[in-house]
Parts: C-alpha cells; structure tokens; sequence
C-alpha cells in the first residue's frame, strides 16, 4: 500500500528533520541550509511546506520546499524528498502547492535553477509551465551546469 502523505507549513519543530535531509540530499559545497536558516525563512515572508508521511505507526518529514518571495517574483530555493519517498507525487504535490500560493501573492514571475543531469526534476518543472531560459556554466560547485527555467504568471 502506498504512503500518503500530507502537506502543512514549515514549523521550528520540522527543523531537525528538514537539517537532516539537507545533509543527506545535498553537497555541504553547494550550501547546504542548516537550523538557524531554516528558523530565519520560519519566520521570514518565504514559503517552506513540508510534506509529511505516517509510515509504521509515526509520522516524519518525506519532504520540503522552500521558495523566496520577492517583491515582484520568487525563486524556488530548494526542493528536497527523501529518496524512500521519491516517486509518490510528495515534490509534484510540494510544488503545486507553492505555485498556489506564489499566484495568490500576485508574483509575476518564479524562476529556478536545477543541475541539467536531473532529467526527472526537469520533466516535473516543465509539466508545471516552466520553460528553459539559460544554461549556466559551472553553475554549482562541483562544476556541474545549471539550467535557468522560468514560469510566468
């Protein structure tokens, strides 16, 4: 039977977990967010959604997305779900969510950037109305290239 799994806003009691999927998906290199940066976007105007799952009785943090909000357009800052919990919708549903929410803040443009060796990721961002803008070399540290998109209201 699949996990399901819902989602709510970031609070200061995600925090361990979300620190804890950071450190397991991403390159310390590539700036990882740790605790006190996840508590300023807490309680700054950006979006962080966590998707939780109940699995064996408790419940944890599957996933999480964190998107900045500027004056006139946001950023999706990162997008992280624990690879046991990949391919159950939880980062379709996390973005969905944020371009819901971005929409009703009037935001005229969101924009990301992703390494242009994760076809899957690409493929979900383009199902959502992103479209390829730039390729960005060496955009991360590990050199690896970025490619631009973006998503007009």
């Amino acid at each position: 039977m699949p996990d399901s799994f819902t989602l709510h806003p970031g609070t200061a009691a995600d925090i361990n977990e979300l620190v804890a999927i950071e450190q397991m998906l991403f390159d310390d290199s590539d700036g990882t967010l740790n605790a006190r940066a996840f508590q300023y976007h807490l309680k700054s105007n950006n979006l962080l959604w966590v998707a939780k799952s109940s699995r064996d009785g408790s419940e944890q943090v599957a996933g999480y997305l964190l998107m900045l909000i500027y004056r006139k357009s946001a950023r999706l800052y990162s997008i992280g779900v624990l690879p046991n919990f990949q391919k159950l919708g939880i980062a379709s549903a996390l973005m969905q969510r944020a371009l819901e929410q971005v929409s009703q803040l009037n935001k005229n443009k969101i924009v990301l950037e992703v390494k242009v060796a994760n076809t899957s990721a690409i493929a979900l961002y383009k199902r959502l109305g992103f479209a390829d803008k730039k390729v960005v070399k060496g955009y991360y540290y590990d050199g690896s290239d970025a490619l631009r998109m973006e998503k007009l209201r």
